[in-house]
């Protein structure tokens, strides 16, 4: 599998490894809102520091931000931190989060894992 799903109080974590594709990335996302435990979280972690996203078409994840937008009407708030230090990994996960501006969750990009904790945790 090229990610992996974890879970703690009220925090999901999916971290990204390898050649990445959209259908990976759909596959997370339908993963996470098919488990019932994503509903009662308030911040989300999508870590691609351990992948390549070269095979990513973000204009093209158009299911993947609705599936977001989706749960957004039932899980209202949201922090949604993305981790990304390859500037090609930063580049799309920039163009993701400018699409998602639709949805009423904040996602924010961080270089390291700790900063992104800490602004979930503010």
């Amino acid at each position: 599998m090229k990610f992996s799903v974890s879970w703690s109080e009220r925090l999901a974590r999916v971290d990204y490894f390898g050649e990445i594709t959209n259908e990976d990335i759909q596959r997370a996302h339908f993963k996470l809102n098919g488990d019932r435990r994503f509903y009662n979280c308030q911040r989300l972690i999508l870590d691609v520091t351990e992948c390549s996203l070269a095979k990513v078409n973000v204009p093209k994840l158009v299911l993947v931000i609705a599936t977001d937008l989706g749960a957004s009407k039932t899980i209202k708030s949201m922090k949604v931190a993305m981790i990304a230090n390859d500037p090609d990994n930063i580049e799309k996960v920039s163009d993701y989060i400018e699409k998602s501006r639709i949805s009423p969750w904040v996602y924010k990009l961080f270089h390291s894992v700790s900063d992104a904790r800490s602004w979930l945790e503010s």
